[in-house]
C-alpha cells in the first residue's frame, strides 16, 4: 500500500510511483442536478418553435457531399463537354477579337448562361440533398430566436462554457469520433490500395486515357466507401445530438408543476371558479323553480324541476336539479310556490343522470314526461274547477 491508494466512490484513481492520474466518474452525471424528469410535449413543442431541435452538421455535410460527388460522377461527361463549349466560345470571341462595344453585353450574358447551365445539375443536387438532410433531422424551421443576441446569457456563463470547450461529454465524444474517423478512412485507403495495387503498378505503361480512367475509378471507390463510412459516423453523431438535446430539455419536478399550472391553470383558482359557477347556477335554478310546472322526485335523494311552454319550447326543459340537501331545498321552494311535486323514481334518476340544467328532455323520455305533465294539467284543471 506504499505506492497505491484505494479508490473512493467519486473517482477512479490510477497510481504509479510518483504519478497520479484521476478520472472523475461524476463527470458522466447529469449536469443539472435535479433535472431527472423527461421533457413534456409542451416543452418540446416550445423548443421547436424557437428553432431548438437536434441537428448534426456532420450528417448534413456528408449527405450534401456524397450526393454532389455522385452527381458529378454520373454527369461528368456532360459537365466536361459544357466546359469545352464554354472555352471554345471564349476563344472564338475573345482571342479572335470579334467582340465590339455592342456585342460585349450579349457575350457576357451567353457566358453566364453557359456556365450556369453547366453547373445547374450540381446545384440542384446540392439543394435537394440539403433539403433531404434537413427533413431527416426534423424538417425546415424558420425562427429568429437562434440568431437573437443575448449578452446576459453570453457573459453569465463564461467560465462553465470555457471549461466545456475542453472538458465535456461533447468534447470527449467529438475527440473519440475524430480519432475513429481518421482510423476508418486510413483503413479504407489501405484496403483499397492493397486490392488494386497490381493495377496501380502498371499505370506507367498505360496510355493517357486508360491511366486517367483508372485514377478516376480508384478515386470514386475511395471517396464513396469513405463517404459511406463517414455517413455512419454522422448518423451516430445525430443520435448523440438527440441524446444531448433530450438531456438539455429535462425538467425538475417543480418545473413540471409550474408548467401544469401554466397549461391547465392554477388548481386553486380553477376550484374557486368552479365554486363560483356552482353558486351562480344554484342561484339561477332557485329563481327558476317557482316558474316550473312540476318537480319529479326520487323521492328523497333526487329532485328535478321541469317547465314546458308549448308556444316556444320544442320539449320540456330541466330548469333545476339536485340531490341530497339541495334536492330538499328544491322541494321546499316548490311547496312555497305551489309547484306540484310528484314521485317517480326511475324517471327522476334518468333525468338527473342524462339531462343538464337548461337542456330539453331527450326523445326517449318524452312519453314518461308527457304522462307526468298530463297528470299535472289534470290536477290543475280539477283545482280550477
Amino acid at each position: 500500500m506504499d505506492n497505491f491508494e484505494l479508490i473512493d466512490l467519486k473517482g477512479l484513481y490510477c497510481l504509479a510511483e510518483g504519478i497520479q492520474f484521476r478520472f472523475d466518474l461524476q463527470f458522466f452525471a447529469a449536469e443539472d442536478e435535479g433535472r431527472t424528469e423527461e421533457p413534456t410535449e409542451y416543452k418540446r413543442r416550445k423548443a421547436r418553435e424557437e428553432g431548438n431541435i437536434p441537428r448534426s452538421q456532420e450528417l448534413t455535410a456528408i449527405i450534401v457531399f456524397l450526393l454532389g460527388f455522385w452527381t458529378v460522377a454520373l454527369i461528368g461527361g456532360f459537365i466536361y463537354n459544357s466546359f469545352v463549349r464554354i472555352m471554345r466560345y471564349y476563344m472564338e470571341n475573345i482571342l479572335t477579337l470579334k467582340l465590339s462595344k455592342d456585342s460585349i453585353v450579349p457575350f457576357f450574358l451567353d457566358m453566364l448562361w453557359l456556365s450556369s447551365s453547366s453547373v445547374l445539375p450540381l446545384m440542384i443536387a446540392g439543394i435537394i440533398s440539403a433539403i433531404v438532410a434537413s427533413f431527416l433531422q426534423g424538417g425546415i424551421i424558420f425562427s429568429t430566436k437562434k440568431i437573437s443576441l443575448n449578452f446576459g446569457k453570453m457573459f453569465s456563463n463564461i467560465g462553465p462554457n470555457f471549461m466545456k470547450m475542453f472538458w465535456s461529454r461533447e468534447t470527449l465524444f467529438n475527440l473519440a469520433k475524430s480519432i475513429l474517423k481518421v482510423i476508418g478512412v486510413f483503413t479504407v485507403a489501405f484496403i483499397l490500395i492493397n486490392e488494386r495495387l497490381a493495377e496501380m503498378i502498371t499505370i506507367s505503361r498505360m496510355d493517357l486515357v486508360d491511366a486517367f480512367s483508372l485514377i478516376c475509378s480508384i478515386i470514386f471507390q475511395f471517396v464513396s466507401f469513405s463517404g459511406l463510412l463517414l455517413l455512419i459516423f454522422a448518423i451516430g453523431d445525430y443520435a448523440f445530438q438527440r441524446f444531448i438535446y433530450t438531456e438539455s430539455l429535462k425538467m425538475t419536478k417543480q418545473e413540471i408543476k409550474e408548467e401544469f399550472k401554466e397549461m391547465e391553470g392554477n388548481p386553486e383558482i380553477k376550484a374557486r371558479i368552479r365554486e363560483m359557477e356552482r353558486r351562480l347556477l344554484s342561484r339561477r335554478m332557485i329563481q327558476e323553480i317557482p316558474k316550473a310546472d312540476v318537480v319529479i322526485t326520487n323521492p328523497i335523494h333526487i329532485a328535478v324541476a321541469l317547465k314546458y311552454e308549448p308556444s316556444f319550447m320544442n320539449a320540456p326543459v330541466v330548469v333545476a336539479k339536485g340531490e341530497g340537501p339541495f334536492a330538499e331545498r328544491i322541494k321546499s321552494i316548490a311547496r312555497e310556490n305551489n309547484v306540484y311535486i310528484l314521485e317517480n323514481k326511475p324517471l327522476a334518476r334518468e333525468l338527473y343522470k342524462k339531462v343538464e340544467v337548461g337542456q330539453e328532455v331527450p326523445p326517449e323520455l318524452f312519453m314518461a314526461v308527457a304522462k307526468i305533465l298530463s297528470l299535472v294539467y289534470q290536477m290543475r284543471g280539477s283545482v280550477a274547477a
